[in-house]
Order: C-alpha cells, then structure tokens, then sequence
C-alpha cells in the first residue's frame, strides 16, 4: 500500500434550497494499479479513459457515490467490490477532469 487516498463523501444540506458538497471522511492507504482505457471518439475528438483500479484494506467510509483524491487527482468510483473475508476492497475509477 504506497499511496495515500482521501475519501470524500456527499454531504447535502437543506434549508432555503438544496445544496451538495464533499467533505473529507478520511485517509486511507492504497496500491493504485493503471489498467488500459478506452479511446472514444466524442465531437471529432479522440479521448483516452483511463481506467484506475485502487485496492485497500476493508473500511466502512467509501461508499459507491464517495470520490477518491490521490495525488492532487479526483477520481469517480466505477465499481466497488468488497471481500471481507480477504479484508479488502477493490475500487474500478476514472479520472475527474476539470
């Protein structure tokens, strides 16, 4: 586990209308692991996706709908599998970007 991931979860507040934000859960150590992306042809523009893949030990704070923060990147959660038995939990995600 070499890297270090922040958790961000949805928080939204209601009062003279409906606001979203994120706030930190917490840190959490993990081994991210590059996986091949996809290339997309968008408006005549070729776009790579990259597909990230972060495994971690078992934690009860990322949630489906968290992002991830690790290295100055936010990353979207794709997919999220969890073995408690093996005390782990594998994290599919892209890239955010701005």
């Amino acid at each position: 586990m070499k890297d270090i991931v922040t958790i961000r979860n949805k928080v939204v507040a209601t009062g003279f209308g409906e606001t979203t934000s994120w706030q930190d859960a917490g840190c959490v150590h993990a081994r991210k692991v590059w996986k091949s992306g996809n290339k997309v042809l968008r408006e005549s523009v070729l776009d790579a996706i990259d597909v990230v893949i972060f495994r971690m030990r078992w934690n009860n704070i990322v949630t489906r709908d968290s992002l991830l923060v690790c290295n100055g990147k936010t990353y979207q959660i794709l997919s999220l599998e969890g073995d408690r038995q093996e005390n782990q939990i594998e994290i599919k995600a892209q890239e955010i970007v701005k």
